[in-house]
């Protein structure tokens, strides 16, 4: 949502209408629009502040296909599931990224961790 949209809800909702009635206009889900009210009550400023650090490369959605791609070739590799994933979602990730993604997976993700494993 842009700023001026976000103090037009609270515009909105400022004149007297409902949270519901505001997520119903603008077709949005009505918890976004209580979070965004009660930011407003608390800090009296309806704007994001940009937040430190590094943008993610994977959405969501896309965390889940890496997970499922890893879950159904469980032999493979991180850069084996990330050339896969790549293929699918049309953007180039790292097998460190597949790696972190894939952690609570618990998949063997190297022929190291394969031989750790099975001492």
């Amino acid at each position: 949502m842009e700023d001026s949209e976000r103090w037009r809800i609270v515009g909105c909702i400022e004149a007297g209408q409902s949270i519901t009635d505001v997520a119903l206009f603008l077709g949005v889900h009505h918890s976004a629009i209580s979070r965004l009210w009660k930011q407003f009550q608390t800090s009296q400023t309806a704007v994001r502040t940009p937040v430190a650090g590094r943008p993610r490369v994977t959405s969501p959605a896309e965390d889940r296909y890496i997970a499922v791609v890893a879950k159904r070739n469980r032999r493979s590799i991180s850069t084996r599931v990330t050339f896969m994933v790549a293929a699918a979602v049309g953007k180039a990730i790292s097998a460190t990224t597949v790696r972190r993604r894939v952690s609570q997976v618990c998949v063997p993700l190297s022929v190291q961790s394969r031989g750790a494993r099975l001492k």
